[in-house]
């Protein structure tokens, strides 16, 4: 008897992770002035401004990381923990 292969199609999408704050920084494109890691993006505006105040540098790369997990079909959007989703991979 030789093996059988089974696919099977799920939808998936992508969710923000409900429980982590995304972070925010700023840096210079001027100088290389970096902004402390923070959950208010507003803050990281204001210290981007009181830069700008300070040095006239008026250009800023922002970036926000944020935690997210893939949720199946018909599934609530809850974060997997780690044993349920250590058993569905087999670890």
């Amino acid at each position: 008897m030789s093996p059988r292969t089974i696919l099977r199609s799920l939808v998936h999408r992508i969710v923000a992770h409900p429980d982590i704050a995304p972070t925010f920084t700023a840096h210079c494109a001027c100088c290389g002035w970096t902004a402390e890691p923070s959950t208010d993006g507003e803050h990281i505006d204001v210290e981007c401004i009181e830069h700008a105040g300070r040095s006239n540098h008026r250009r800023f790369t922002r970036i926000v990381t944020g935690s997210a997990f893939v949720v199946r079909e018909n599934e609530s959007d809850y974060a997997p923990s780690s044993k349920k989703a250590a058993a569905s991979s087999g670890g």
